[in-house]
């Protein structure tokens, strides 16, 4: 079954959390990444703030970019590496984000997050010698972020991006996979 995977479970929590946080009233304005908030001590909001959308579309796209990175890149990975990446994710966004868009009052979505997972598991399965189809997953994946980086990364319609957290993401990711030894300890599989 699907959910027995640490992966699928991890989804389905994110996804819960985050459908709760964007379908309740007064959560966007306690929960979002803002500037001024976390200068006034909520530092929480550097976690919290990928939980909250703007609206369902939005929602729905960062919820549906988490199930594709999910089953090609995570579906075989251990609880300790999922929670290591997300969590360096989260929080390698929200500071990056902190430090280097100084003029960014406010940030919300999961997508900075979704950037990280993506780039650091696809760094991570380069290193799978016994695992030939995560290298080639994760190299087609490396491909296709850096091409979504590069080409993709505007505003679509109404919805405002904010190109750097994705950036800031895959970097995230990036430095997690490389600096805290996810190749030997934390990138594990079945």
């Amino acid at each position: 079954m699907m959910l027995r995977s640490p992966a699928w479970r991890l989804t389905v929590v994110i996804a819960t959390l985050s459908v709760l946080a964007s379908v309740t009233p007064s959560a966007f304005n306690v929960l979002a990444w803002q500037r001024e908030a976390m200068a006034g001590g909520q530092w929480f909001r550097l976690l919290t703030g990928h939980l909250v959308h703007l609206d369902t579309h939005h929602l729905l796209i960062n919820l549906l970019g988490l199930v594709i990175v999910t089953d090609l890149l995570l579906v075989r990975w251990q609880w300790r590496s999922l929670i290591g990446l997300l969590l360096g994710s989260a929080f390698g966004t929200s500071a990056l984000l902190w430090w280097f868009a100084p003029a960014l009052v406010w940030y919300a979505g999961l997508s900075g997050v979704l950037h990280g997972l993506w780039s650091g598991a696809a760094l991570c399965g380069l290193h799978q010698v016994n695992h030939q189809p995560e290298r080639r997953w994760s190299i087609l994946a490396l491909l296709a972020l850096a091409l979504k980086l590069g080409w993709l990364n505007h505003p679509s319609g109404s919805m405002p991006v904010v190109p750097s957290a994705h950036l800031f993401g895959a970097i995230s990711g990036l430095f997690f996979s490389l600096f805290h030894g996810l190749w030997r300890r934390f990138c594990k599989i079945d």
